[in-house]
């Protein structure tokens, strides 16, 4: 069966009061995930982390991507860089974690880095006719920023970040993001297809279920986008980012004003990043696909540099690490379950909610990028 003929997805590509979910191959198939991997993980700009986790010359951040581990150094000029975090000799991961060093050893022949990514160092070497130090730095990656989240593109050539990221860049400036401080990651591995995790970030429909004894059934409307990213907004005056009945103990974000000061954004940026803007933080959700029935989650949470100074930030704080902790878990857990209905062969696809528009968007976007222009249908009405 060709996993790619537009018949199969007809239904899909429906208006959503009309529409079906994906086949359920989308979330198993090694053959659907292999193009996704060179048609969505490969171009585009992928979110990595924040510029305020490599804080001074000489900081690195190792992350994952779908095409390779990779290495955030800040250098001696206060620039960031992205570069492939494997030695151009024998190709050894070169460091893990976060951190600062005056230069990159490799730990297998030690060749050393600077952290502009050239080449240092490199023992034995000298005897080689030709060796040239300066064609043997670190592989880059290209890298911009906005302010303060770091990206990479695997492609050279395309769109700026800003570009790719359309109106995202007006609709949420009313956040300072600049000032934020990442301050604790987590990282989670879970027994699901990565599209699962991004579905179940953009709708508030399960919230009555899953999430039924902790954070409590929530209402969103849905937000227009313009460039690779959806939205969906939560009306409510107060931060939703500790559990129902709690007092958030933080005061909201310097200078915040409009739609922003009275309710949150649950975004998601193409592929699998969400932005999760409330009033007083911000929390990220990074879903890196390690196959097709499995996948990294890691979350960042964010609060203003004020914030984090007040005396009483660490007895605070541990109200929103209960709240995001408890979600997460619940979220989770979902997911995994939603994978193993999905490996069944009875499995057939089930329609829509009216609740669940965002979901059909992103559903479709997937579609966009898979399928070749000539097999596209006409765009689905929203």
């Amino acid at each position: 069966m060709d996993l790619f003929d537009p018949a199969h997805y007809a239904r899909v590509r429906r208006p959503v009061a009309e529409a079906e979910t994906l086949p359920a191959w989308c979330y198993t198939s090694p053959e659907f995930y292999a193009r996704e991997v060179e048609r969505i993980f490969t171009p585009g700009w992928h979110f990595v982390g924040r510029a305020d986790e490599v804080p001074e010359p000489g900081s690195y951040l190792a992350v994952q991507t779908v095409p390779g581990p990779l290495l955030l150094l800040r250098d001696a000029d206060g620039r960031i860089g992205a570069f492939a975090n494997t030695c151009r000799h024998r190709g050894a991961r070169l460091l893990e974690g976060r951190g600062r060093c005056r230069t990159i050893v490799c730990p297998y022949h030690a060749w050393t880095y600077g952290p502009d990514g050239r080449l240092l160092g490199a023992p034995g070497m000298q005897d080689r006719p030709g060796f040239d130090r300066a064609d043997w730095g670190l592989t880059p990656v290209r890298c911009q920023s906005w302010r303060g989240f770091v990206f990479v593109s695997f492609v050279e050539g395309g769109p700026d970040l800003v570009e790719h990221l359309g109106d995202l860049v007006e609709k949420l400036d009313a956040y300072a993001f600049g000032d934020l401080v990442c301050v604790r990651r987590l990282d989670y591995e879970v027994a699901a297809n990565w599209k699962l995790l991004v579905e179940n970030a953009i709708e508030e429909y399960h919230t009555g279920t899953v999430h039924h004894a902790s954070l409590g059934q929530q209402h969103a409307r849905q937000e227009p986008t313009r460039g690779h990213w959806d939205a969906i907004y939560i009306p409510q005056e107060t931060s939703i980012a500790v559990l129902p009945g709690e007092t958030p103990p933080f005061p909201p974000m310097p200078g915040l004003h409009g739609p922003a000061a009275h309710g949150t954004y649950f975004t998601i940026l193409h592929p699998a990043t969400q932005f999760a803007c409330t009033q007083d933080c911000l929390w990220w959700l990074r879903v890196v696909p390690l196959g097709p029935t499995r996948a990294h989650l890691g979350v960042g949470f964010c609060f203003p540099r004020s914030t984090v100074a007040r005396p009483d930030f660490a007895t605070g704080v541990t109200r929103y690490m209960h709240r995001w902790e408890t979600g997460i878990a619940e979220d989770n857990a979902i997911c995994e379950a939603q994978q193993a209905g999905l490996a069944s062969r009875l499995r057939r696809p089930g329609p829509f909610a009216l609740r669940e528009p965002a979901v059909h968007r992103v559903n479709n976007w997937v579609l966009d990028q898979v399928l070749d222009e000539a097999e596209r249908p006409r765009a689905v009405r929203r």
